[in-house]
């Protein structure tokens, strides 16, 4: 081989390894309830659904959904309701074809669509995201202008874990991302803490208490504000 070849297979080796990282980092690496395919279909249909042009066009080249799709989805409180949405339609079209048309998940499809209707009634009221931000920590973190007071209080975080149905769930989980500012969580980590909620209300808890819907937002919550009062102190 000559030392140009040399050099072109370097580069094609470099090109191929810089693809695997950026996209790696597309997706969080660890997910409690979500596979990774899910997730990068996720946030793709979220960035379609809510960024504006310009910022859409820095990660696809694919369009972004027409307008009033996100606010029609935004005005449903109900999972019914939100099945009948264009953005729901666009969400579960792309993840039967594109991650389940081989291998569907062992779960029935009647839950499948109600948690993924839960997830795309929480997920639209996002409106940008940080990528790896948990929603525990984000709802711990202090409140714009006060000495240590959360973005949401430990008492409306602990009613936040005592959800019993996926209305109530979008209900309270829209309410603390409106107190939250809809910003600075990733749209992946919050999807997994609803699939995660769904998992446990079908009596699939994880065997470790540390992987469990109330623990995993609880740590989170309670890590920022330790970090905000050690700050203070």
């Amino acid at each position: 081989m000559s030392g140009i070849e040399r050099q072109a297979a370097q580069r094609d080796a470099m090109a191929g390894n810089e693809t695997v990282e950026r996209t790696e980092e597309t997706v969080e690496r660890y997910l409690h309830a979500l596979e990774h395919q899910e997730a990068l279909v996720l946030r793709r249909w979220w960035q379609r659904l809510t960024l504006d042009p310009p910022a859409l066009r820095r990660v696809t080249e694919a369009p972004a959904y027409p307008r009033g799709v996100r606010a029609a989805l935004r005005r449903c409180d109900t999972v019914e309701s939100v099945m009948l949405t264009e953005a729901f339609r666009h969400l579960w079209q792309a993840l039967e074809s594109q991650v389940w048309h081989e291998a569907p998940p062992k779960t029935a499809r009647a839950q499948r669509i109600e948690t993924w209707a839960a997830i795309a009634a929480v997920a639209c009221e996002l409106r940008n995201e940080t990528f790896d931000a948990p929603m525990g920590k984000r709802l711990g973190e202090k409140r714009t202008n006060t000495v240590d007071t959360p973005c949401v209080s430990d008492l409306r975080f602990q009613q936040l874990l005592d959800c019993h149905t996926p209305e109530e769930l979008i209900r309270r989980f829209r309410r603390a991302l409106k107190l939250a500012g809809n910003e600075r969580i990733s749209v992946v980590r919050l999807a997994d803490m609803v699939a995660l909620w769904h998992r446990e209300r079908q009596g699939q808890y994880r065997t470790e208490a540390t992987q469990r819907f109330a623990f995993v937002m609880s740590d989170a919550y309670f890590k920022a504000r330790a970090s905000k009062q050690r700050a203070a102190d």
